[in-house]
């Protein structure tokens, strides 16, 4: 296990606050992971669930991604858009 120490801004803290008290977690570093682990595991399945695939899939075979050879040909797009 890993310790970090970290600054809160007034606003962060009091949703840990609020978190903790909450579900009942008895210091601020367990209402912290509680708050990464569920919006980790909402980040980590959006990204592996088959219909973000297809959607993304789609979008390939539509032609909304452009193909550019160089940086200097998607930087000249860019700044004529």
């Amino acid at each position: 296990m890993s310790q970090v120490t970290v600054t809160l801004e007034r606003n962060a803290d009091k949703v840990v606050g609020i978190i903790k008290s909450a579900y009942g977690f008895s210091s601020k570093d367990k209402a912290i992971q509680f708050i990464i682990m569920e919006t980790g595991e909402e980040i980590i399945e959006r990204e592996l669930r088959p219909e973000f695939v297809k959607k993304i899939l789609n979008l390939e075979k539509k032609g909304k991604f452009n193909k550019y050879r160089s940086v200097n040909s998607l930087r000249d797009e860019i700044e004529t858009a």
